[in-house]
């Protein structure tokens, strides 16, 4: 919450969320999001809030229900969550205008890769993921690609991305630009950096608060930590 007051946005006046999958680093803050937007003195929602995730969450949302009670519930308003499949595309129609496509990732809890275009400009977020052809495919040419790169070798569960996992996928998926993410503190990030880089795609590190277009300028720092 404290993030999006930074960055200039009322929680209680988002039009939508979207879950890569439910690990608690990627969805903590869907309890304190909620019980905001119903605790709201000044300006109270007037309208549902509609979630777009992987098939389980609906469960998962009904056990935080099961936890907090009414503190998750407005009034005149509820959470409505459009599931989407593990075993293949999904897509949805976000406020906006915004068009939502998935693909399943190669991690757990329902995790999916999240494809975002409009007005002709795409973008799409690798979410948790080891190694995956679904993710080369619907990054294929995108405007901006911002995936993670969370450990320094090749991992043997394969949940997550090593440099030279991101070096094949921007190889091979070609987006226009990269930002990285999820890097775990034993990375190090220079030599990642320098392993990805040798694609020919522009890269960026990612950090938190960070601004981003769909055209090529200068991105700001809104807040770091």
């Amino acid at each position: 919450m404290q993030r999006l007051k930074r960055a200039g946005v009322d929680a209680r006046e988002l039009d939508a969320g979207v879950y890569s999958h439910r690990h608690v680093d990627h969805c903590g803050d869907l309890v304190p999001l909620l019980f905001t937007m119903k605790v709201g003195i000044d300006i109270r929602r007037q309208r549902d809030y509609p979630i777009w995730a992987g098939e389980g969450f609906n469960e998962f949302l009904a056990d935080l229900r099961a936890t907090y009670g009414h503190w998750l519930e407005g009034e005149g308003w509820t959470t409505q969550v459009t599931q989407l499949p593990l075993d293949g595309p999904g897509s949805g129609d976000l406020p906006g205008g915004v068009r939502l496509d998935t693909l399943p990732a190669v991690h757990s809890a329902g995790a999916l890769h999240l494809k975002f275009s409009f007005g002709g400009k795409s973008l799409v977020f690798s979410g948790d993921t080891g190694p995956s052809e679904n993710l080369v495919e619907l990054a294929c040419g995108v405007d901006l690609l911002v995936t993670e790169c969370a450990i320094p070798e090749p991992d043997d569960y394969g949940g997550h991305l090593c440099p030279a996992d991101v070096l094949d996928l921007l190889t091979r998926a070609r987006p226009k630009r990269a930002v990285l993410t999820h890097f775990y503190p034993f990375v190090d990030e220079a030599t990642a950096m320098a392993t990805v880089a040798a694609s020919g795609v522009p890269v960026e590190r990612g950090y938190d608060g960070m601004e981003l277009s769909l055209t090529p300028t200068r991105s700001s720092r809104a807040a770091s930590s």
